[in-house]
Formats: structure tokens, C-alpha cells, sequence
């Protein structure tokens, strides 16, 4: 399900109708502040009309996540992510591997032409092969025994063969030449989501409260001063803010990760788009800390920074990524604690030279 999106919709909804509940049963004094209500109602309305008609479509929110294989190939059907599909006229052999250091399954496909689409497979195939690719996938119970009863009856199925969870190779290929893949690598694992969320809670709880002051200013203490109007204009937002964050937590406190290993990158988002980068993907890659100083406290954003190998390729197996100066960038918010355990991840992980290093620069209120 897609519980940002979702929880988006619920929100817009609830405030609208706030909004036009608040414009409407509330008795304004003066005509600047009956002006006020109409505008809150207005407001609310369009906000409930917009989101109603997203709504007729709600199904449309919860996509879920299918491994389908049937006659003609195997495929990954989501709309989370980067999904695949593969036919198996297009396979010499496809395996399974199923490591306990890794978060997942990961499918490795042996085409029998160049797969640009899908991520590189760091191991090895035999000399006059194609590159090898290969997709994560969650692990699941039943999933392996799955794929081996849904390949074509005609082809080689091993199980529980060296390294491979399973591994089936197309009729007149030769298992025997496809090598054992290699263990997988200790994983350093940092969260990022524990530092936004509270960043998020603290911000909307804040922002709440100068709202709710504000009201009761209004509506209580200067209601017969004529200034209903002004604290309303001022506390709406605020308060409208601290609601958001209220009905978004469980977008706001879902956990996220950066993973890295000797094979990847991976950015880790269970509620959201999860996706990963082999680094032999890459050109180069750094880590830019954005800094916007101010008086009371500083502002930051932490950008992951990618040069592709190729970029052609790399923009079609990358979509989740914004480019930016010939790069492409991960966003990864105000993280900068997590940031310094990024940083050194990467460079004891990445290839030799291809890790940049952290670059920092003063950037302006819009963090550019």
C-alpha cells in the first residue's frame, strides 16, 4: 500500500472539512472577519471537491506487490518501484539467492541479450554470456519452491545447489559453467528515518500550539476587540500545520535506511519506494551537506550525489532519482548525524576511486 499517498488523501479531506466546519457554525464579529469565513469555507470546499474526486478512485492507492510467472516469463507487477519482465525465451538460466546477510531474495537473470533495464549482477557468468542482472525481491515464504514450479517443465532445476537457493537454466545451457555466486558482504545499515521523524513531530507539535494560542486569543480573550479576524489569519496555518503532522504519522515515523555493502547501494523504505544501485553503476559518488545558517538554528540537506557509468542506461533503471548538473541526486533530508555514518560506509565499501568524499557548501532559504 502506499501509505504516504493514502495518508495524503485522508489529510486533505479532514482539513477541508475542517475548514468549512470552522467557516461556517463559527459566529464571526465585523465584516472582516465574516469575510474570513467565507473564505474558510471556500477553501474547505475546494479542498474536500478535489480530494473526493481522488478519492472515487481510492483502489488506485493500494497497489500491491505480485511475483507473477506463467507461460511466458516471470515479472514483478508493482507500482512501488521498478518493476521487471522477463520472458523466458529471453533467459539461458535464472537464479535465486537467498542469503541471510541480505534483507531479501535476489533474482539473477541470465539473458540471453544485454538487459540495460535491470541492475548489473556483481558476480560472474561464463565468458560467452551476456552480463548478468539482477532484482531484489522480499523474502517470503514459498517464494523460491514458487519459481521452481513455475518455470517451463522442459528446463534444468537445481535446488539448494552451491550459493543458490535455486537455479534453472534453459534446456541445452550448462549448469555446471554458471559459477557458485559469492557471500554476501557485512551490511552497514543507517537509519535515516528516526532523525525525520522526530524533526517532523517536533515541528508540527510547535507549529500546533502557536495555532491553538492563537484561537483562543481569538475567540476568548480579544474576541470584542475587533482582532478575531488578525489571530484567525495568523493561527490558521500553524494550526492547519500541527493537524497535518497529527494525521501523517504513520507517514512521518515509517523507518528508513541506507544500506550499504561491498555490492550496493540501497535506500530502504518498506511504506515507500525502495530501491538499490550497484556500484558498479557508477562513475563517482559523494556526499554534498547543504548548510543554511541562521542565528537560532541552522538548516541543513543532505544530497547522495551520482555520477552513472552510463548514462543512458542508468536514467532508465533510475527513475526514483532527480538530475541535477549531470548528476543524479538522492535527497536524503536534514540527516546530517547519519550523514557522517554514511560517508564513512561508503568509503570503506565503495570501489577504490570512486568514492568523492563530503563536500560542503552555504546554500540559501530555499536550501539550493
Amino acid at each position: 500500500m502506499r501509505l504516504d499517498q493514502l495518508t495524503l488523501a485522508i489529510d486533505l479531506a479532514l482539513l477541508g472539512l475542517g475548514l468549512a466546519l470552522t467557516g461556517a457554525l463559527v459566529h464571526w464579529h465585523g465584516w472582516l472577519a465574516h469575510t474570513f469565513g467565507i473564505l474558510l469555507i471556500v477553501i474547505g470546499a475546494v479542498l474536500c471537491l478535489v480530494d473526493g474526486v481522488r478519492l472515487l478512485g481510492w483502489r488506485t492507492l493500494i497497489w500491491p506487490r505480485s511475483l507473477r510467472l506463467d507461460e511466458q516469463g516471470i515479472s514483478d507487477d508493482t507500482k512501488k518501484g521498478r518493476g521487471f519482465r522477463v520472458d523466458w525465451a529471453d533467459l539461458k538460466a535464472l537464479g535465486v539467492i537467498d542469503d541471510s546477510a541480505r534483507p531479501g531474495l535476489l533474482l539473477v537473470f541470465f539473458p540471453q541479450t544485454r538487459r540495460p533495464d535491470l541492475s548489473p549482477y556483481a558476480g560472474f557468468a561464463p565468458a560467452d554470456w551476456p552480463q548478468p542482472v539482477a532484482s531484489p525481491i522480499p523474502r517470503r515464504t514459498g517464494v523460491v519452491e514458487a519459481i521452481v514450479a513455475g518455470t517451463p517443465a522442459n528446463w534444468q532445476k537445481h535446488e539448494n545447489g552451491p550459493g543458490w537457493a535455486a537455479l534453472i537454466v534453459a534446456p541445452g545451457e550448462r549448469a555446471e559453467a554458471i559459477p557458485s555466486p559469492r557471500p554476501a558482504r557485512p551490511q552497514q545499515r543507517i537509519d535515516v528515518g528516526t532523525e525525520l521523524a522526530w524533526q517532523a513531530l517536533v515541528g508540527g507539535a510547535l507549529a500546533g500550539l502557536l495555532g491553538v494560542l492563537a484561537y483562543l486569543a481569538a475567540f476568548d480573550v480579544l474576541a470584542a476587540t475587533g482582532a478575531t479576524a488578525t489571530f484567525l489569519l495568523v493561527g490558521t496555518p500553524f494550526l492547519l500545520i500541527g493537524l497535518a503532522t497529527l494525521l501523517s504519522i504513520p507517514v512521518v515515523v515509517r523507518r528508513r535506511w541506507v544500506v550499504i555493502d561491498e555490492e550496493a547501494f540501497t535506500w530502504a523504505d518498506p511504506a515507500g519506494t525502495s530501491f538499490t544501485i550497484g556500484w558498479n553503476e557508477l562513475a563517482s559518488a559523494s556526499l554534498e551537506i547543504v548548510t543554511v545558517p541562521s542565528a537560532s538554528l541552522s538548516r541543513h540537506a543532505v544530497h547522495l550525489c551520482l555520477v552513472p557509468a552510463d548514462e543512458t542506461e542508468f536514467a532508465a533503471r533510475h527513475p526514483e532519482l532527480s538530475r541535477n548538473d549531470g548528476r543524479y541526486v538522492l535527497r536524503l533530508g536534514d540527516v546530517v548525524g547519519p550523514a557522517k555514518a554514511i560517508a564513512a560506509a561508503c568509503q570503506n565499501s565503495a570501489p577504490s576511486g570512486l568514492w568523492q568524499g563530503v563536500a560542503e557548501r552555504t546554500g540559501t532559504l530555499g536550501i539550493t
